[in-house]
């Protein structure tokens, strides 16, 4: 029964392609490939999204991840704040945007 507990426990992380990029870095696919157990040609089929990894292959990100403590307390960090509905989400990043744009190019022109 414990063996199911620490299952549950375990949080599933999707693979997605663009967080397989940032977990491999500045390591070649091929150096990343056989921390994790796969072919340079699987690590590029991932990274293109083509395919996702299979569950052992996941696990085994995990466990990498977890090593390098990847995305331990990750937050957004205030670079974006949902309100309301998307649409005024989406209203209030453009503004936002638009600001830091305008400040930036007066900045500039100083």
């Amino acid at each position: 029964m414990s063996v199911a507990i620490d299952v549950l426990k375990k949080k599933t992380i999707r693979w997605t392609p663009e967080l397989i990029r940032r977990l491999r870095g500045k390591r070649t696919q091929s150096e990343f490939g056989a921390l994790v157990g796969a072919t340079t040609n699987t690590i590029w089929r991932w990274e293109a999204g083509h395919t996702e990894p299979d569950s052992d292959h996941a696990q085994y990100l995990s466990d990498l991840a977890k090593r390098e403590q990847f995305l331990k307390d990750w937050k957004l960090a205030k670079s974006g704040i949902l309100i309301g509905d998307l649409e005024s989400a989406s209203r209030k990043l453009s503004q936002d945007l638009e600001n830091t744009l305008e400040d930036r190019t007066h900045r500039l022109s100083k």
